[in-house]
């Protein structure tokens, strides 16, 4: 399949959309992605499979540390290598920006993901109880270190 990994701007937010909707329980609203696309600290990429919209990633880069806020490809459009892509390009551009480690969360039983996260080079480093919701489930969370320091102890969230 033609694929092709762009920049993401304010006029493709409708497309996240309907991926969002399409991918998660609780997805993120069209303003709050509006908002966070328009800011300086955020990058986005998208994936064109001969010119449809297939799915994106999203993410933040803050005093040397990146988080993921989400990957989502269309279920017609998984199993074909483009949330590989997508992460390689996010990869990429945090390189780019100088940052020392990637944090992402993944829904425990959302194997496919992790297993395609492990190939990405992230690790378990933490869990976070009951972290999502609908249902109600434990967030796996992984990182990808870029300063020597893969190896990282594992903690988890203090209950309160």
């Amino acid at each position: 399949m033609n694929c092709k990994i762009i920049r993401l701007c304010e006029k493709d937010v409708c497309n996240m959309a309907k991926a969002e909707k399409s991918c998660f329980s609780h997805p993120w609203s069209e303003n709050a992605l509006l908002g966070e696309i328009k800011s300086s600290f955020s990058d986005f990429f998208g994936a064109f499979c001969e010119d449809e919209f297939a799915g994106y990633i999203g993410g933040r880069t803050v005093a040397g540390e990146t988080e993921i806020f989400n990957v989502a490809v269309l279920p017609e459009f998984r199993r074909k290598g483009i949330g590989k892509a997508l992460i390689e390009e996010f990869i990429k551009t945090a390189i780019e920006k100088e940052t020392r480690v990637i944090f992402l969360e993944v829904r425990t039983s959302n194997l496919p993901a992790i297993n395609l996260y492990e190939k990405c080079g992230f690790v378990f480093c933490g869990i976070r109880k009951d972290y999502y919701d609908d249902p109600k489930e434990n967030a796996i969370l992984m990182r990808l270190a870029f300063d020597g320091t893969q190896e990282y102890e594992e903690w988890e969230d203090e209950e309160e």
